[in-house]
């Protein structure tokens, strides 16, 4: 009995797992190199890449110049990406970081508790980088990832987002 009962509560599980996220993002400001402040919310009409990072993590370096290279490709289609470092005493090393992997999308700075804030993630759990969220054309976050999955699942993330009718539900 306790099995019956257990396997209808597992599928139920998996199945709130493998639903796509659509919640909207909330407010988040970016303070950018260039000394301006970039608030996301008015990214709305783009489908764009949060790249939450670090500028000593070998894994957020790969990301950076693999999200680069798709941007490139997609920013005229409406993709945006948005690197944003984790500590805004990384302000400092975020123009040499820049310049070194050719970024021409905006890179900033935002304090942890507001990431926390902003992908709900709880601040007594470790949070890894690089941690990816994309959001659709409305402002919806619709996927959250660790981990840099590469440039081709990348482009295939955005390309299907970017299909989308603007205004799809």
């Amino acid at each position: 009995m306790r099995t019956l009962l257990f396997i209808p509560l597992f599928c139920a599980l998996a199945l709130a797992v493998e639903q796509p996220m659509k919640r909207p993002g909330p407010p988040l400001e970016v303070a950018t190199v260039d000394g301006g402040r970039l608030n996301i919310q008015k990214l709305k009409g783009k489908v764009v890449l949060l790249d939450f990072m670090t500028t000593a993590c070998p894994k957020c370096k790969e990301a950076s110049a693999g999200i680069q290279k798709v941007y490139r490709e997609l920013e005229s289609k409406g993709f945006e990406a948005v690197a944003i470092a984790l500590d805004a005493k990384s302000a400092s090393a975020l123009i040499p970081y820049k310049l070194q992997f050719g970024i021409t999308f905006p890179i900033g700075t935002v304090s942890r508790e507001a990431v926390y804030g902003y992908l709900e993630h709880s601040p007594v759990k470790l949070f890894y980088v690089p941690t990816m969220a994309l959001l659709d054309r409305q402002g919806r976050i619709r996927s959250i990832e660790t981990g840099w999955k590469g440039e081709a699942a990348l482009k295939t993330a955005v390309l299907e987002l970017l299909a989308e009718s603007p205004r799809s539900r």
